[in-house]
């Protein structure tokens, strides 16, 4: 009578190589980009990164429902994820936030602004279309630590993304509008442009300050000892997000001298 032998080490490490994880997304990164080698990109659509991006160790980029594009110049934080993961449902993919009823209804404070018509969603997806949706992130854009950009997001350019930020499928966020650490943008939302969002959940909105204002009498004053033109009145709001910008830049350059030697590496 013969006997059962164990598989040889031959047949067993043949047979290891057989078992594979999860597809490698499709990469087309900028040469001036800067990614950590401990951020993950997996799927099967592909994953465009813009000029001068920084992307943090243990982001995830998932592009199983459709191309992930990010733009010029911005950041993804630590713990990031863009895209869903495989098996992620609409109704899933926020269960470690606040109960979807919840974030898909319209807070009272934030009134109709969820759900207004917005021009820039002619170029996101449309949700009864066939086509496959996007994630756009333009550029200059921020997104914080632990934050969750889902599938069909369209976040548009010098937006700010804090940190535990939930932006649901389809959403679109305005230019230079900021989401506020703990909060949500519900499916099919909208965040106006130059809007602020706060407090918990769909949380509280008010636009940023975009009128006029004559300078400063210390800039005065300044203009006047260095017989320089005193400058026009400008926005309020427009001269504090043109200086955050120019600190992003900033910041972007010394990222870029801090992951590099920390083990990642550019990718080409």
């Amino acid at each position: 009578m013969s006997t059962l032998k164990p598989p040889s080490l031959q047949h067993r490490s043949s047979s290891s190589h057989t078992s594979t994880g999860p597809p490698k997304a499709p990469l087309k990164v900028d040469p001036s980009a800067t990614i950590a080698d401990t951020a993950v990109f997996q799927g099967t659509y592909p994953v465009t990164i813009g000029a001068g991006t920084i992307v943090h160790p243990r982001a995830k980029f998932y592009s199983f429902e459709g191309p992930i594009s990010i733009g010029d110049g911005c950041i993804i934080s630590e713990k990031a994820v863009i895209g869903a993961a495989p098996g992620t449902s609409s109704s899933s993919s926020t269960s470690s936030r606040p109960s979807p009823s919840s974030s898909t209804r319209p807070s009272p404070t934030s009134s109709s602004m969820d759900l207004a018509p917005s021009s820039s969603l002619s170029r996101g997806h449309d949700s009864n279309s066939t086509t496959t949706p996007t994630t756009r992130i333009s550029y200059f854009v921020t997104i914080g630590p632990h934050s969750t950009i889902l599938p069909g997001a369209n976040i548009h350019s010098a937006a700010t993304i804090e940190s535990l930020v939930t932006i649901n499928r389809h959403a679109d966020v305005g230019a230079h509008s900021k989401i506020c650490s703990g909060c949500q943008v519900p499916v099919h939302g909208i965040v106006p442009e130059w809007t602020v969002v706060w407090g918990s959940e769909v949380g509280q909105r008010r636009k940023r300050a975009r009128t006029a204002r004559d300078p400063a009498p210390a800039v005065v004053v300044a203009a006047h000892v260095t017989q320089s033109p005193v400058p026009a009145p400008a926005p309020e709001g427009k001269i504090i997000e043109d200086a955050r910008l120019m600190v992003l830049q900033k910041e972007r350059e010394v990222l870029a001298r801090m992951i590099v030697p920390a083990g990642a590496s550019k990718r080409k």
